[in-house]
Parts: C-alpha cells; structure tokens; sequence
C-alpha cells in the first residue's frame, strides 16, 4: 500500500511539473509570437520610401516600393535628368546609369498613370502617363498619386529634379 501511495505521489508530481513546463512553453511561443507580430508591423511601417519630383518649379511625391531597385534609386539622389516620350507620350522614360539593382523584383503590371516602373529588358525608369496593356517585362517601383502626373504630360523632353 505504501509503494501505491508513493507510485500515486510520483505520478502527481510528474503531471504537476510538466504542466508547469507545458504552460512556460506556452507562455515562450506566444510571447515569441507577440515579438514576431511587433517586429512585422514595424517592417511593414517602412514598406514605402516618399520622393519628390520637381518640374517646371512645381513638387510632386511620389510613393515608392521598399525594394532595392527604388533603395538604389534613393541612395543617388538628388538628380537632374530629362525625361524623354516613349510610346506617343505614354510614358517618359530616363536610363539610370548605372543601372538600378533588381534584386528584389516582382515583375508584370498593367500600368496605370502616375505608375514609376522599370522596363527590364532596356533597364529604363519609365513614368506612365496614361494606362498600358500589361507586361511581364515591367517592375514596378513606384506611384505619384492624385493629378501631379499632369505635370508630365506635355509633348517633348521634361528636365525634372528628383530629391528626397
């Protein structure tokens, strides 16, 4: 009777003890959870970077991707450059040089205007003014929202200052 007794109070201290150690197991994947969500949405707060683009003395912004094309882009401003009509005034493109990392890319979009995109075969930026049929060969980088595409709509070369 006593070894049952003993048997029973072994058996007891095991359930206790590895529900105790269950519940710290718990407790280390959800504050393990809790440090992965934060660290996310602090990632996820720095997934745009913010340009500006200035023609003809008037400043637009431009909402850019966080990926290494638009990071390689940031990292070499401020620039003066001409953009140039492509397409019938589609678009107004520049070639960066030297060419814009594409590490990280996700390729094909229909573009809309005020799209910043990158033509991956001519490695060109390229600024929609109007919308586009889609093209596994684009990289979107970028978006100037509201009517600032406006400025970029005129026929011919347009000098523009991109800065931070």
């Amino acid at each position: 009777m006593k070894k049952l007794a003993v048997t029973f109070s072994l058996i007891a201290a095991l359930c206790l003890s590895s529900s105790a150690f269950a519940k710290d197991i718990q407790n280390a994947d959800q504050s393990s959870l809790v440090s992965l969500s934060e660290n996310k949405m602090s990632s996820n707060e720095n997934e745009t970077l913010k340009i500006n683009i200035t023609v003809d003395g008037k400043t637009v912004t431009a909402t850019l991707i966080d990926n290494s094309a638009s990071r390689d882009l940031v990292s070499r401003l401020p620039l003066e450059i001409n953009l140039e009509d492509f397409n019938n005034t589609t678009e107004k493109i520049f070639y960066p040089k030297p060419s814009l990392n594409l590490n990280e890319k996700k390729n094909g979009i229909a573009p809309v205007p005020g799209d910043i995109t990158i033509y991956e075969p001519w490695q060109n930026v390229a600024i929609f003014c109007k919308s586009f049929s889609y093209s596994d060969d684009l990289i979107k980088i970028g978006h100037i929202y509201g009517d600032g595409i406006e400025l970029f709509k005129k026929k011919g070369k347009v000098k523009v200052t991109i800065s931070k």
